[in-house]
């Protein structure tokens, strides 16, 4: 039973390192996300004349203004929904981690209630 306890709490502890993860990347992502939409911001009030530039590897190159608007909107579009995707991997491991959070405690107690595999304070 102890064996298993700790196998119980390996698994808990793997879950939560890979929702820290996952929360990290979601938030990194979000960051993007937020840069981009102040640069499409300050693409929609810029003059025609103006020159854009955009960055290619460590270059900045010119660049028509429409063209980077089309990209950025692609690439918003791309964060959002590696973002979704995130959100979702983020609630399924909240939920499993719940779960085994409740088994391990239940465990615990029946540890400290003798080890019996379902006395009278089972449920």
């Amino acid at each position: 039973m102890a064996q298993d306890l700790e196998q119980q709490v390996a698994q808990l502890q793997q879950l939560q390192q890979q929702l820290n993860s996952i929360t990290a990347q979601k938030q990194q992502l979000e960051l993007q996300l937020r840069e981009i939409e102040r640069a499409l911001e300050e693409l929609e009030d810029i003059d025609e004349d103006v020159t854009v530039y955009k960055t290619v590897g460590g270059l900045l190159i010119e660049a028509d203004p429409d063209k980077v608007v089309e990209e950025l909107k692609e690439r918003k579009d791309t964060l959002e929904l590696r973002i979704k995707t995130l959100e979702k991997q983020e609630k399924r491991l909240q939920k499993q981690i719940e779960t085994l959070q409740k088994k391990i405690q239940k465990m615990m107690q029946q540890q400290q209630g003798g080890g019996g595999s379902g006395g009278a304070n089972a449920a």
